[in-house]
């Protein structure tokens, strides 16, 4: 006659074994995720999530950048493995979290727009800011000391 206390061991061993194999096969992940963004066993990697801070200066780098480029600078291939469409996921005080979306032209970045927000120090988000840059159009930045911060009031 199995006891309780055999059947609960049971449970404990398996339970315990079946989370060492789990952890076998957790994802990888990209080089870009290293640090704040690990998929668990069996979910997609989020090929859009990356650790980078979208600061002005990594932005202001994709503005006419081929996709190969794109991917190097941020460490993912993208939503659907495209380069079109990053998220970032950094925790740390300070850095920009948001999302940047990129449209090409003859092989270059020719559109970006980029919604963000910055981690305060309590991890809380602050405003939200704006970051628009086009080939063809003026563009706009809600970071500080910008000289044409973004209309939203639209």
């Amino acid at each position: 006659m199995v006891t309780l206390k055999r059947v609960m061991g049971l449970l404990i061993v398996t339970g315990a074994v079946m989370g060492v194999s789990g952890n076998a096969f957790a994802a990888k992940g990209f080089p870009g995720q290293a640090g704040c963004w690990a998929a668990l066993p069996g979910e997609d990697e989020r090929p859009e999530v990356t650790c980078r801070s979208f600061t002005e200066d990594l932005l202001k780098s994709l503005e006419k950048a081929t996709p190969a480029q794109v991917t190097s600078i941020l460490g993912v291939p993208g939503k659907d493995h495209k380069p079109t469409y990053f998220e970032s996921a950094n925790k740390t005080p300070g850095a920009y979290n948001g999302y940047v979306e990129l449209t090409y032209t003859a092989g270059h970045v020719s559109d970006l727009s980029a919604v963000l927000t910055q981690v305060q120090p309590n991890g809380m988000a602050s405003d939200e800011k704006d970051y628009q840059w086009g080939v063809s159009k003026a563009g706009c930045s809600d970071f500080p000391g910008s000289k044409k911060a973004c209309d939203t009031s639209n």
